[in-house]
């Protein structure tokens, strides 16, 4: 994604999409409602640590898979513009 910041809601909605999990699922794996999982989708509520945590053991995936990669930072940096003088 250029021009945008991938983030841990990206992160996790991907990794869950690629595993088959629903919302219901993935909301009942941290121990939270369905709505409280799309607050945390939006950006609203961030992921607390555990949540995070308990979604890659359930998932059977490395945490790492949640947050963004070095790539993705650079990708999203913002270009700088030279201003002629």
């Amino acid at each position: 994604m250029t021009n945008q910041q991938i983030g841990i809601p990206d992160k996790v909605r991907g990794v869950a999409a690629e595993k088959g999990y629903t919302q219901e699922r993935t909301a009942l794996i941290i121990g939270i409602s369905r709505t409280q999982l799309v607050q945390r989708y939006a950006g609203r509520t961030a992921f607390k640590a555990d949540e995070i945590l308990k979604l890659a053991v359930e998932m059977r995936v490395p945490v790492e898979r949640f947050f963004p990669s070095e790539t993705d930072l650079h990708e999203s940096a913002p270009v700088e513009l030279a201003v002629a003088s």
